[in-house]
C-alpha cells in the first residue's frame, strides 16, 4: 500500500523556520543537506509509516501520534498520524525542544 504524505501549515513553518536559523548559524550547506536528507526522510513514509514508533506525548495529546527520528549531528523529529491512506505530517521538532504538551509547564 502506498501513503500519501501531506505536510500541514505548522510543520512546513517549523521546516522553514529550522532551515532558516541552520543557514544562518552553521551554513547554507549544511543547511541544504539538512532539509535534502528531511526530504527524503518524510517521503519514505510513502511505505510503512507504521514502522515509526509511537511519540511519547501520544498519550498525553491522546492522539496517535508516531515519530521519525531525522539526522545525526542535527536530529530532528517528525511528529505524524496515519489516518487511513493519509500521513498527516504534524510537527518537525528539534530532539532538544519540549515534547508536545509541555511547552506551557
Amino acid at each position: 500500500m502506498s501513503y500519501q504524505v501531506v505536510l500541514l501549515p505548522t510543520a512546513f513553518q517549523e521546516i522553514e523556520t529550522s532551515y532558516r536559523w541552520i543557514c544562518d548559524n552553521l551554513s547554507a550547506e549544511v543547511a541544504n543537506n539538512w532539509y535534502y536528507q528531511l526530504q527524503d526522510a518524510i517521503a519514505s513514509l510513502k511505505k510503512f509509516p507504521h514502522r515509526c514508533s509511537i511519540a511519547p506525548e501520544a498519550p498525553v495529546i491522546g492522539r496517535k501520534i508516531r515519530q521519525l527520528w531525522v539526522g545525526k549531528r542535527i536530529k530532528y523529529r517528525v511528529l505524524f498520524v496515519v489516518e487511513e491512506d493519509v500521513v498527516a505530517i504534524l510537527h518537525v521538532r528539534h530532539s532538544r525542544q519540549s515534547f508536545l504538551g509541555e511547552e506551557s509547564e
